[in-house]
């Protein structure tokens, strides 16, 4: 047991960041006590001779200046030069950036003897300020499609959003507790590999209408100038019209539980029961017999299938909850039954604190929407999952984050980094080895009308192989 002393203030948000780290995260019970300070103790119920002096600058921000410009960050941020071989080996670079905090006396981050260690990176209102998402409510820029985009970011703008700095914060202070108090035993982890895949479109021809199927394959000609595409689009239409819908050049389905059942991965299935709210959401009947049969295979194989709500349902909460119940009830029709559903947002069109609260309140059990669409990395400077916040209620959720590391569209597609097939394969790695190296989780997606193109499955072969 520890026992964590601080000032008082923002209890709430105190005690659930204290949660995510030291139960969730490490494994660690706790107890606080509120005093007139202004750092933080950490002391152990076996040795309270020694002490954890933990800088605090976010939760001593002015109630008045709370989700403010005031209480951001300030940039450029401070780098801490870490020298300690054994700390160096535990981060993924020796040059830390200090989201907040402040240098002691010593110019440095951190002094250490025999009795006390003082820290004075103010790990737990970081590790609060990237978990919540707290610039997203406070910054007002967003993208063509309304999404706080990775420009905006204090990661990208400081360049850490292709590490994961509160699981380097929390190898830090782990450090720091076991050197004071070296019987302590942290929670053991797995590396997870998790394949993820949106279904937008889980056929490409058979619910588009004659004149719609004319347009695509003209397309592929005058448009996208690729006669191989056209013949692959032609040939796949035949089969279908003449009665064999597996033919559909989106019907990747197998393929995609082939390669996961392969490296003893589980696939999930994000399906879309909204149809004609935008033009910007799927082209199919969720009730569909084919449909119906699609997942009904996707739960005899032993993977799994959530919600991947509509465009428009991102600050919708009545929407949010009308397209679970049906796909709740459409599982109960067919005989899937599942422990758990979570879901992802269309677009990556997520807002804070809002699309969690509808998910929450909709009943569903896990969010994984929370990625840069224009960025792959670690959005929430995290590999694990955690429990979330809503910051204008100001009270944890019992909903679930999973945060989506690598989406394919982010890395390759020309509207975003557009990284060349070797470039990718070279930074989603890196990002997996990463993930790895905290026993985190790997979380990709991978669309899957992207298994049509030989080159992106071979990629994609390489990246989830174990």
């Amino acid at each position: 047991m520890l026992f964590i002393y601080h000032p008082p203030f923002y209890e709430n948000e105190r005690k659930y960041i204290y949660d995510v780290i030291f139960r969730e995260f490490l494994g660690v019970d706790y107890r606080t006590v509120v005093e007139d300070r202004q750092n933080v103790c950490i002391q152990s119920e076996y040795d309270n001779k020694k002490n954890l002096f933990i800088s605090d600058e976010l939760f001593a921000t002015l109630q008045s200046k709370w989700l403010t410009i005031f209480s951001l960050p300030v940039q450029p941020l401070s780098i801490w030069h870490i020298e300690q071989k054994e700390i160096t080996e535990l981060v993924v670079q020796e040059k830390m950036p200090i989201i907040y905090g402040n240098k002691l006396e010593s110019n440095t981050y951190l002094s250490c003897d025999e009795h006390a260690i003082k820290l004075s990176i103010d790990i737990f209102g970081s590790a609060f300020f990237m978990l919540t998402r707290y610039e997203e409510v406070v910054k007002g820029e967003r993208d063509q499609h309304n999404r706080f985009p990775a420009s905006a970011s204090l990661a990208f703008q400081e360049d850490f959003l292709e590490r994961p700095i509160i699981n380097e914060y929390v190898e830090i202070l782990w450090w720091a507790l076991k050197k004071l108090w070296p019987g302590l035993q942290r929670k053991q982890r797995d590396f997870r590999i998790i394949p993820t895949h949106d279904v937008d479109s889980p056929f490409g021809i058979l619910f588009l209408s004659p004149y719609d199927l004319v347009r695509t394959l003209a397309g592929d000609i005058i448009k996208r100038k690729s006669i191989k595409t056209f013949i692959r689009r032609t040939t796949s239409a035949y089969q279908v019209r003449t009665g064999n819908v597996l033919a559909d050049e989106n019907y990747t389905f197998d393929l995609i539980m082939d390669i996961s059942e392969k490296h003893n991965l589980i696939s999930c299935f994000y399906m879309m029961e909204a149809q004609s709210l935008s033009e910007m959401d799927g082209n199919y009947p969720i009730d569909h017999p084919y449909v119906i049969n699609l997942m009904k295979t996707i739960h005899s194989r032993g993977h799994e299938m959530g919600l991947h709500p509509s465009y428009v349902s991102y600050k919708d909460g009545q929407e949010v909850k009308r397209e679970t119940e049906r796909l709740h009830s459409i599982y109960q029709d067919s005989g899937i039954k599942q422990l758990q559903m979570g879901g992802r947002q269309h677009f990556l069109r997520w807002q804070c604190p809002d699309t969690w609260q509808h998910y929450e309140d909709a009943g569903l059990t896990y969010d994984t929407s929370v990625s840069y669409a224009d960025h792959i990395g670690f959005r929430c400077g995290v590999c694990y999952e955690y429990s979330v916040f809503n910051l204008r209620t100001r009270h944890a959720l019992k909903l679930k984050e999973r945060p989506l590391i690598v989406m394919e569209c982010s890395a390759i597609d020309n509207q975003y980094m557009n990284l060349s097939h070797i470039e990718a394969l070279q930074r989603i790695i890196r990002l997996k080895n990463i993930c790895r190296k905290y026993y985190g989780d790997f979380i990709i997606l991978w669309h899957n009308n992207r298994f049509v193109d030989e080159k992106e499955v071979e990629l994609y072969k390489k990246i989830v192989r174990a």
